[in-house]
């Protein structure tokens, strides 16, 4: 690099204002990504252990140096390590003083000390708390994520001292102390949950790091040579988690620089951006060196020749590797420099650009993900701008009626964030969880609704419905999560549904007071009604064996018993399991990476014909069978489709087996029975991963619609559906578009990881179902039976398939898919003529 060059053109270089000191070169912990310990440059062995007084006091003198030769009001020192508090109290404290002293009473010296906690202890806090020196923490999750890596040299786990430093921290008086946390991101862990983790401990601040890797040495997961995303989904996940949060949790810094980057504001930090990097890092033996995260690319890449003994920072400020770090764009390779999104990106960390040969001159081995990231966000600043500027202009006055308008409650009221995200075909495990309040909300207020029907049937009907709901409602005041799993079984929103819309018997209530009873081991006796297939008790199983009416008794300690006129049926301590007259629902679970999904295979509930042809009951072969299915196709979802894993995972608590169509699997939702999957037994993995993504589609936007109806009340008119042999109104087509909307999202992930005929069936299907959504899109668009709502919904969807449409596919899938089309579209014709 030519300086002189650079200079002659105007260019000057930042001083540094954050000092890094290595006070102990050693760490009380063994994590195998660390940069320092485990990867290319192990010039770690070759320093003291502990820095010694006499480079403190010099560091200090440079450091005074370096403010006084740049008048500078303010700095940051970070006590670093290996383990800083390894270096124990005493030199913690001759460092900040000198540093403050050297520094001068015009300049702010904001200290801070960047800690795995297991050390921080009441004696450590009392000194930070002394000398008003922040903490940060390195924590990567829940316990499982955190010890995946962050080990101690044995292979024991440190999330437990780590968890403990962080409770004595956050408490007071020393809360006040506490800047935030970073973690290591880790596609084994899946994000949502991890951040959530995070939140756990209420921090200022969360900084989320891409792990270390370059060209020559590529980080976990990232195959310099595939066309996959995997950080970019990871992150993209977590930040809309963040951002459609009704309220800030906290602040996670690389979001905040790109929406500030996609303002046009510059950036603070190294990881995004092309504003300067101004830090240098001292070691234990007082060599200065360039970030230390360089010691990732090669021995000897943070070495700069310098040591505060004789040199002075000015004199790293001259070197061109430090240049390199500051001159913004000109340091950028061509392909950024091309990139519309390499002045938000800024190349990334200077470190991720390496490879042999060409140097630092390269984009990041994370372009792919951070590109994907960088476009996510972009998209949702512009959004919100867009409609910032259309209600500015709107006026408060023509907003407030659009608002009191609303005739939902307003506890079934969706945040906008949540909506958008639904809207772009996603939203993660946060908007599901909004989903779900809502559909709780609803059959709340739907079984009040029972309460008060069966007012009008006979006196001993509304006397079991009046005692049953009181029995709710006193379970939940001692019990609410036993309360919640009862009224979240999926057909309990069908039978109350059945109740409201078309006077189905109000009996069945005293069974949900019941099973609420045996979660809860309530000792009170419940009467209950049964049916002609016996006793249903949701979420638990189904008394076979049982007429007429009858009584539950589940007092602690003993069986809980059900008697009725047909004798008395005693389940069993895991009412799970079978017993004489009972069928327990049985789960089925799978787990990859740390990510889990619980079932309850629902083959015994009555109420289950309501989404297709139910299977009898499954012998445990089958039942078998299914947990192999799920085990792979969750595989698959956990390692390439991030978010339709998170949102099946909160989704959905039960699995209804039905049988196959004569063209093969078949599956199906039920808008009343929001939380369960209808499905026959797959070919393969992949169907059954599809059957995910589509599904959980279907499921999201029948929820979404009970707080905010899409579409407008049905005028008769029907439409040609690219994936239906039969037309359908308004609202079907809509929904059928949502689902495939998640089917092409679907392929288009899971292309990019096929070979061969599966490839090209991957290319095909995303190529058919992305160009049938888009185009029944458009004509929802102009259909005029979308409200106001749902317009805005179908414009967020048509933003995501134009740009899906946008990217290339393989003339031979783009044949195939369009030749199906064609052939399915002339089909429909023959049969139907040629509707809308």
């Amino acid at each position: 690099m030519d300086l002189a060059a650079a200079r002659a053109a105007g260019w000057r270089p930042t001083p540094f204002r954050q000092f890094i000191l290595k006070i102990h070169s050693r760490c009380n912990l063994a994590c195998d990504y660390c940069y320092v310990y485990e990867m290319a440059d192990q010039g770690w062995r070759d320093q003291p252990r502990r820095m010694s007084e006499a480079v403190v006091d010099a560091t200090a003198r440079r450091i005074g140096e370096h403010v006084r030769a740049h008048r500078l009001g303010g700095i940051e020192l970070i006590l670093h390590g290996g383990e800083p508090l390894l270096a124990g109290p005493e030199l913690i404290r001759r460092t900040v003083l000198a540093v403050r002293e050297a520094a001068g009473t015009r300049t702010r010296v904001r200290a801070g000390v960047q800690t795995n906690a297991v050390l921080l202890d009441e004696p450590f806090l009392r000194l930070f708390d002394e000398l008003d020196v922040r903490v940060s923490v390195s924590l990567d999750g829940d316990e499982r994520g955190h010890d995946r890596h962050r080990l101690h040299a044995n292979g024991r786990g440190s999330y437990a001292e780590t968890a403990a430093g962080l409770r004595r921290l956050t408490a007071e008086p020393y809360r006040r102390l506490f800047t935030g946390l970073l973690a290591t991101v880790d596609l084994a862990n899946p994000p949502v949950e991890t951040y959530e983790a995070l939140l756990e401990f209420r921090p200022p601040a969360i900084d989320l790091l891409l792990p270390h890797g370059n060209w020559d040495a590529p980080p976990p997961g990232r195959d310099p040579s595939a066309a996959d995303e995997p950080y970019g989904d990871w992150l993209a996940a977590v930040f809309d988690r963040w951002a459609g949060a009704p309220e800030r949790e906290t602040s996670v810094r690389l979001f905040r620089e790109i929406i500030a980057l996609s303002l046009g504001r510059p950036s603070a930090s190294e990881m995004v951006g092309l504003s300067p990097a101004a830090m240098v890092v001292v070691e234990t033996d007082g060599t200065i060196e360039q970030v230390d995260t360089l010691k990732s690319a090669y021995e000897g890449a943070a070495a700069t020749g310098l040591h505060v003994g004789r040199d002075g920072f000015d004199a790293a400020l001259a070197l061109p590797a430090t240049a390199a770090r500051q001159i913004g764009a000109d340091a950028l390779s061509d392909t950024c420099r091309a990139c519309p999104v390499g002045h938000i990106c800024g190349g990334g960390l200077y470190v991720h650009r390496y490879s042999a040969g060409s140097g630092f001159r390269n984009p990041s081995v994370y372009c792919r993900d951070l590109y994907r990231l960088v476009s996510h966000i972009r998209d949702a600043v512009a959004r919100d701008v867009a409609r910032a500027k259309s209600t500015t202009s709107a006026g408060t006055r023509a907003a407030r009626p659009a608002r009191a308008s609303r005739p939902e409650p307003k506890r079934l009221s969706i945040p906008e964030k949540v909506f958008l995200g639904l809207a772009q075909g996603g939203g993660g495990a946060y908007a599901v969880d909004e989903l779900w309040r809502v559909q709780r909300s609803k059959r709340a207020l739907l079984l009040r609704w029972v309460r008060e029907a069966a007012r009008s049937r006979d006196p001993a009907r509304e006397a079991r419905a009046r005692q049953a709901y009181a029995q709710l409602a006193e379970i939940q005041g001692r019990a609410p999560d036993e309360v919640r799993a009862v009224l979240d079984h999926p057909t309990v929103g069908v039978w109350a549904h059945a109740v409201a819309d078309a006077g189905a018997d109000t009996d069945p209530i005293t069974a949900l007071a019941a099973a609420a009873a045996v979660r809860a081991r309530d000792p009170r006796p419940v009467e209950v009604v049964g049916g002609p297939d016996g006793l249903f008790l949701p979420s638990l199983g189904l008394v076979g064996r049982f007429a007429g009416t009858g009584v539950v008794r589940a007092a602690p300690g003993a069986p809980v018993t059900v008697t009725s006129e047909a004798g008395t049926v005693t389940l069993p301590d895991d009412p799970h399991r079978d017993a004489p007259g009972w069928r327990g629902l049985r789960s089925v679970e799978a787990e990859y990476h740390g990510m889990a999904l619980h079932l309850l295979l629902d083959d015994a509930d009555p109420l289950r014909t309501v989404g297709g042809d139910p299977t009898p009951r499954l012998t445990p072969a089958d039942a078998d069978r299914w947990r192999a299915a799920l085990r792979g196709a969750w595989r698959l979802l956990v390692r390439r489709h991030w978010t339709v894993a998170e949102e099946a995972a909160r989704a959905l608590i039960a699995l209804t087996p039905i049988v196959p169509s004569a063209r093969g699997m078949s599956s199906a939702t039920a808008h009343e029975a929001f939380g369960v999957l209808f499905a026959s037994l797959p070919d393969d993995e992949r169907d059954l991963a599809a059957t995910f993504a589509h599904e959980v589609q279907h499921a999201k936007l029948g929820a979404l619609n009970d707080a905010v109806p899409l579409t407008r009340p049905d005028d008769g008119v029907l439409y040609y559906a690219p994936w239906r042999d039969d037309p359908r109104p308004a609202a079907g087509l809509l929904t059928g578009a949502y689902a495939h909307l998640g089917v092409a999202g679907f392929w288009r992930r899971q292309r990019h990881h096929e070979h061969g005929p599966a490839a090209l069936r991957a290319h095909t299907e995303f190529a058919r179902w992305r160009d049938a959504s888009a185009l029944v899109a458009r004509v929802l668009a102009r259909s005029g039976r979308l409200t106001p709502e749902g317009e805005r919904f179908v414009a967020e969807m048509d933003r995501t398939l134009r740009a899906w449409r946008r990217e290339p596919v393989p003339s031979a899938a783009l044949d195939l898919a369009r030749t199906a089309a064609t052939t399915h579209r002339d089909r429909w014709q023959s049969r139907h003529g040629r509707q809308v």
